[in-house]
């Protein structure tokens, strides 16, 4: 019986949970203080910035090179994905307790599929909240929660009447992590630190008609497989804060 470390349940339930958390991290940093987003002190980097990133990522679960799902005559081929850094992009607002971001991540993997190797791109709208833990220090920790939208393609991911094509996976994703910010001026700042993320991916198209994951049979005769695809992911990753 193959492992089951989330399901959709969890991941709805993670979202109710990050939609009242969240948005209170903000509120209770602005408690008895004016609502400005200018330095309080000199070197402190307050304001709207613009993002870069670079990390780490390495897929597990569902994606393991060895699972083909089957819909009558079309084939989907789940990728095994060799760990690869991402780069990302993204836009924000930081404060003195917490900070605001949302981004894009792009990464290219070489996949195992159960016949050949090929190649795969990850991307991924993502947006994350941190709140600091010591808001006063230069070396400032904070813990992080986020969502996230993927989307996977894979080059010859499916199968149709005996001819390979492209494959399109689209899903959604929680994350959680912790790490340090360190304000370099009033102008920059740097960030590090790591994170788990936990994927769902509930579409899969290809030629001709996609199809709901939860639809499509595990081997050509086979029991439907009633789940989402679901992978994790763990990483490190490094950025650099532009404040506007």
């Amino acid at each position: 019986m193959r492992a089951r470390p989330f399901s959709r349940t969890a991941l709805v339930a993670g979202f109710v949970l990050l939609f009242f958390l969240l948005p209170a991290v903000p509120l209770r940093g602005q408690e008895g203080e004016p609502p400005t987003l200018r330095p309080d002190e000199p070197g402190k980097s307050d304001g709207f910035f613009l993002g870069l990133s670079a990390r780490s990522l390495t897929f597990n679960g569902d994606l393991d090179g060895k699972l083909i799902l089957w819909h009558f005559e079309k084939a989907f081929f789940s990728p095994k994905l060799a760990p690869a850094p991402g780069l990302g992009v993204g836009f924000g607002v930081k404060h003195a307790g917490w900070l605001w971001e949302m981004g894009y991540v792009r990464s290219i993997h070489d996949a195992a599929l159960p016949d050949r190797m090929t190649r795969a791109v990850y991307n991924s709208i993502e947006i994350n909240g941190k709140s600091f833990l010591l808001k006063k220090f230069p070396l400032q920790p904070y813990i992080s929660l986020g969502i996230s939208v993927p989307w996977l393609t894979v080059r010859d991911g499916s199968e149709f009447a005996g001819a390979r094509m492209n494959a399109s996976y689209i899903g959604i994703g929680l994350q959680a992590g912790a790490g340090f910010v360190v304000d370099i001026s009033r102008h920059f700042f740097v960030s590090g630190g790591g994170g788990a993320r936990a994927l769902g991916y509930y579409y899969a198209s290809g030629e001709g008609r996609g199809r709901d994951i939860t639809e499509l049979h595990n081997g050509y005769d086979g029991p439907a497989w009633k789940n989402w695809l679901r992978s994790w992911t763990l990483g490190v990753v490094f950025g650099l804060g532009i404040v506007l």
